[in-house]
C-alpha cells in the first residue's frame, strides 16, 4: 500500500484495516465511484447502489458487478479461462496488462454516462487514451 500512496505523488491515506464491515459499507454509499480489483468491496459497493469500474480477474464471469452502473476491465489473455483466484501461471497479466489509461476511459465514460461529469479524459493535457481495442484490452 505505501509503494501506491508514494507513486501517486499526492497526498494520500489508506483506509486498509481500518474499517469494519458496517462503516466501508457506509463509505462506499457516499462514494462518486469506486475502482477496485474484483474482490468483496466491489460487490458492497453494488449492494450499496455505487457505480462501479471492476479491474476483474477472470475468477468467475458470472459475478461481475450488477444492479448498478459499471465497467469490467482485463486484459485478453490465453490463460483466461482459468478462473482462479491466485494466478497459476504467477503473472496475473490479465490485471497488470489493463494500462491506466483504459481505467481513466472507464472512469470517464461511466461518470459522463452518469450525468456526473461533462467532457472525456482527452480534456487533460497530461492524459491520451488511444484505442483500447487495439490493445487487446476487453471493456
Amino acid at each position: 500500500m505505501e509503494q501506491i500512496q508514494t507513486a501517486m505523488g499526492v497526498h494520500s491515506f489508506s483506509l486498509a484495516g481500518v474499517l469494519d464491515l458496517g462503516e466501508l459499507a457506509a463509505l462506499l454509499a457516499m462514494a462518486p465511484l469506486l475502482i477496485a480489483n474484483n474482490t468483496g468491496p466491489v460487490h458492497i459497493a453494488a449492494a450499496v447502489g455505487t457505480p462501479i469500474v471492476d479491474l476483474y480477474a477472470l475468477t468467475n464471469p458470472q459475478r461481475t458487478p450488477w444492479g448498478v452502473p459499471n465497467r469490467v476491465l482485463n486484459h485478453d489473455v490465453p490463460c483466461k479461462y482459468c478462473y482462479k483466484s491466485v494466478c497459476p501461471e504467477g503473472h496475473h497479466h490479465c490485471l497488470a496488462l489493463v494500462p491506466p489509461e483504459a481505467v481513466v476511459e472507464a472512469v470517464w465514460s461511466l461518470l459522463t454516462e452518469m450525468g456526473r461529469l461533462r467532457g472525456g479524459p482527452c480534456s487533460h493535457p497530461q492524459i491520451q487514451v488511444g484505442d483500447a481495442s487495439e490493445s487487446g484490452l476487453t471493456v
